[in-house]
């Protein structure tokens, strides 16, 4: 599916910001598929104009329950899902539907603390309906992103093999160290069981700070690429829903090259990296 070097997008919420959107509800960037869906075209082919080469879907922080507490009806949620994936889509570019974990549900940053406390089945559960509608949309592949935990990557994943095994997928997982991903458990681990999943065709890293991917990387052993996309290395203050801290600069050449010699085969950007980011970053993978 990949080339040696496969361009991912960026920061889906900079891209809206950088056009003037604010997105302060606990629907994040979501919110604008019911409301400005023109917004949503347009940051998607920022990414594009830069040079990506997968778009991700604006559908991280959707799911019935969320949508329904923000005074959605179902009728509103299907179509946003349906319209998520039609808005990537662009000639030439994959689309990769974003699933994003229970804690984008909560707002409240617990995607990048995990340990929920809830069994598999409870988080079988919440994914199942958004799986389903998200599938129905028939991207290319879906993207789980940002995964705190082991127990959701397995969860997902088997339910992915419920409702269609055969749609490819990747598990990135949100990490806080040089060998952990959010909850504590290792990341190696994180690798190796998204490896025992027949339709996944990369595992790696997304929202981490960019001095963190390589270490991690180091840590592992995985028989399928990864897919690494860091965020701008700041932190994430859910209280007030902004980023604070300084702006780090995520690709650096040497960066790159040391990714790819540990079998990164897609590489892109999350919160913080916008377009013209990317647009840096498809230079330094053509030179």
């Amino acid at each position: 599916m990949f080339t040696d070097m496969t361009l991912l997008d960026g920061g889906f919420s900079t891209a809206l910001e950088e056009l003037g959107n604010s997105l302060t509800t606990s629907l994040w960037s979501g919110e604008l598929l019911k409301s400005q869906r023109d917004q949503v075209r347009a940051a998607h082919k920022a990414f594009v104009d830069a040079g990506a080469e997968i778009i991700i879907t604006s559908s991280y922080q959707l799911t019935y329950p969320g949508c329904i507490a923000r005074g959605w009806s179902v009728e509103e949620i299907d179509s946003a899902f349906s319209a998520s994936t039609d808005l990537a889509r662009f000639p030439g570019v994959k689309v990769a539907a974003s699933v994003g974990p229970y804690g984008a549900y909560l707002a409240d940053g617990s995607e990048y603390r995990g340990n929920y406390g809830l069994s598999i089945d409870e988080l079988k559960d919440f994914h199942r309906e958004r799986l389903r509608a998200l599938i129905a949309t028939n991207p290319d592949l879906l993207a789980i992103e940002t995964i705190p935990e082991l127990i959701e990557a397995k969860a997902i994943a088997e339910l992915v093999q419920e409702i269609n095994p055969d749609i490819p997928l990747w598990v990135s997982f949100s990490c806080k160290s040089e060998s952990e991903i959010s909850s504590g458990e290792k990341f190696s681990e994180g690798v190796e069981l998204v490896n025992s999943f027949s339709n996944a065709i990369a595992v790696g890293i997304n929202c981490t700070a960019p001095h963190l991917i390589a270490p991690l990387l180091q840590s592992a052993s995985s028989t399928i690429p990864y897919v690494v996309y860091p965020n701008s290395g700041r932190v994430w203050d859910a209280t007030n829903k902004v980023w604070t801290g300084a702006v780090g600069s995520s690709f650096e050449s040497e960066d790159i090259e040391l990714w790819k010699s540990l079998g990164a085969k897609i590489i892109g950007g999350c919160c913080g990296v916008s377009p013209s980011d990317i647009a840096q970053l498809s230079s330094l993978v053509k030179e």
